[in-house]
């Protein structure tokens, strides 16, 4: 078998026409099967017979269920005509376990996971191996052969008909949100497929896989990554660690498979080379990243992250707390965003007390009161609020639409929009606000969607953004009831923004030439923790991570008032840059002053 692979790997054209063109192509040769031998998987049927027993045991230890929604792509029909790809995203090292366990178990068919070689390590790096895990370096773009020779195996694994899995976003996910995607797979899978093209015209199907996890194992080391730790080199002991959790509960791992996005052969052979290639490879990668996005489950942790986490006091009585769970449950049902089936509408309330309790005993929120006086209320530790924010995250994106008409509510109580022009503006600068936080809906597609939430909300067909300027004040007010669920979803984004745009304003002052990046870091570290204690305007701890300096600073370079170059930062249209953060502010002190709460039931 193994020299059946070498021979298909070796007559892989690129490959081939590699070996032969250099000076030494035995020597060339040798290279690339050695290459073959460091990436290649050794699946073992027996082996993943036993690692399958014993995942019965462990996974069911560690988590209440593990659920596998297929519903929207047949693999077993898929498997017999086409190249089969899984693209998911990545939470934890779980997910590779959660995922060739569940593919294995339900369709008895090994999946080929693509694996960083960090994970490559004693035994683990063995088993993973066995089990159809085969591994890659981190980066090797000087390695001509390396490159040919991976594109090579994946030539080999698609003429087998094996079907392939890898994690698009390159890494886990810090902060809960997904990450752009990577094309480099992408682009050799294509590569590959396009010579298996010359042999058969077997489409290429790729499969979003949507994964959401009610607790991650990693959530405390992730949550100081986002404050500045180092990442940890995975260890041995690191991955074992993940089997000797079971002092915690990790509720359910729940996976989703959206709908293929096919490759057809004859399409891409007709793409040249070069920047169209790349273009349809880039589009690919989105339209993938989408589907992943949009089949994101909502989860009852997710559910009680928002609810806790959008209270500023933090600490609210469970009633208060169902009964806004149950609100967003209502958006989520009318408008179509995915749910766990464990919070339909019959199972939901049991569902989020389990899903408390995990928090509860993981350490993560505390019960404050007595149970017997009638006043139990439960808070999330504020050490804690970066790493429930996590899961906040995975869910976020959905409500994007809402919790910005929601923002527009409140500016025109406010008397800062007074026409369809000011509306159309406030809109834009609010997603231009989001851009580096999440990949957005197109500025149509935005529109159309508030326009769709609006209509719902007060009962009646609304065309355009004219007509919103002449809703009464009955209309205005149940749009508030509705979206006013969502108006503080986003103040921690707004939150972390400001600061940055102070940090930068006053080291602008102080260095009119420039200043370092180490210097802009600094501050706003320092100036969110000044800002935290007076508890003006800013309140959420979570407000303050790495990630979100960073996108803060994009975001001022790309309105064209700050200039970031090699490192040093400038300030090149003081009044304007000071105008946009002035904004945020005035946003921020207006959410604050105008308190509009969700009655709807």
């Amino acid at each position: 078998m193994l020299t059946k692979m070498q021979d298909i790997v070796l007559s892989y054209p690129k490959l081939r026409e590699r070996i032969h063109n250099r000076e030494e192509p035995k020597k060339e040769q040798e290279k690339a099967l050695k290459n073959l031998d460091e990436i290649r998987a050794d699946f073992s049927p027996a082996a993943i017979k036993s690692f399958q027993r014993f995942l019965d045991t462990t996974m069911h230890k560690l988590y209440d269920s593990i659920n596998f929604d297929d519903t929207h792509a047949d693999i077993k029909s898929l498997l017999k005509d086409n190249c089969v790809v899984l693209v998911p995203n990545h939470q934890s090292h779980a997910d590779y376990l959660a995922i060739n366990y569940l593919f294995y178990k339900t369709y008895k068919v090994p999946l080929y996971v693509a694996g960083g070689v960090n994970l490559d390590i004693f035994p683990i790096g063995k088993l993973f191996r066995k089990s159809g895990c085969f591994f890659i370096r981190r980066s090797f773009a000087n390695d001509v052969t390396y490159k040919l020779t991976l594109e090579a195996y994946l030539y080999y694994l698609l003429k087998m008909g094996r079907p392939i899995e890898f994690f698009f976003e390159g890494g886990r996910s810090r902060t809960g949100k997904l990450l752009p995607p990577r094309y480099g797979l992408y682009g050799m899978l294509l590569d590959a497929h396009r010579a298996l093209s010359q042999e058969r015209k077997t489409p290429l199907l790729f499969i979003p896989v949507s994964i959401v996890h009610e607790y991650v194992p990693e959530q405390k080391s992730l949550a100081k990554e986002l404050g500045g730790a180092k990442k940890k080199k995975e260890s041995t002991g690191q991955l074992l660690g993940l089997f000797k959790l079971f002092a915690y509960q990790f509720g359910s791992i729940h996976m989703r498979l959206g709908k293929p996005v096919e490759v057809q052969a004859e399409v891409l052979s007709e793409i040249e080379e070069g920047e169209e290639l790349k273009k349809y490879t880039q589009d690919l990668a989105f339209k993938c990243f989408r589907e992943v996005g949009r089949g994101m489950m909502v989860t009852p942790t997710s559910l009680l992250a928002m609810v806790l986490l959008d209270e500023p006091s933090g600490a609210m009585l469970w009633q208060d707390i169902f009964t806004k769970a149950q609100a967003i449950l209502d958006y989520c049902e009318k408008f179509n965003v995915p749910k766990t089936e464990n919070l339909n509408h019959e199972k939901s309330g049991e569902s989020l007390e389990r899903a408390m309790d995990i928090l509860i005993g993981n350490g993560k929120v505390d019960v404050i009161g007595r149970e017997s006086h009638g006043s139990l209320y439960y808070s999330i530790r504020e050490e804690s609020r970066t790493e429930i924010l996590y899961f906040k995250n995975t869910i976020v994106h959905h409500f994007l639409i809402p919790a910005i008409i929601g923002d527009a509510w409140i500016n025109l109580f406010s008397g800062q929009i007074n026409d369809v022009k000011d509306l159309k503006e406030f809109f834009l600068f609010q997603r231009r606000s989001l851009k580096y936080e999440f990949y957005l809906p197109t500025v149509k597609e935005f529109f159309y969607g508030t326009l769709k939430v609006v209509s719902d909300c007060i009962g009646r067909r609304v065309g355009t953004l004219e007509d919103l300027m002449n809703l009464g004040h009955k209309e205005l007010y149940a749009i508030a009831s509705t979206v006013g669920l969502f108006n503080r979803a986003l103040t921690y984004i707004m939150e972390a923004y400001l600061v940055a745009g102070r940090a930068i304003y006053t080291l602008s002052q102080k260095y009119p030439d420039g200043f370092k990046i180490d210097d802009y870091n600094k501050m706003v570290k320092e100036l969110h923790e000044e800002e935290r204690k007076l508890g003006r305007l800013i309140r959420y701890p979570e407000s303050y991570s790495i990630p979100l300096t960073k996108t803060a600073l994009k975001y001022y370079s790309h309105s064209g008032t700050v200039e970031n170059s090699l490192g040093t930062i400038k300030v090149t249209r003081t009044e304007d840059f000071e105008k946009i953060y002035k904004r945020i502010e005035k946003n921020l002190n207006d959410l604050m002053t105008i308190s509009i709460r969700a009655v709807k039931h």
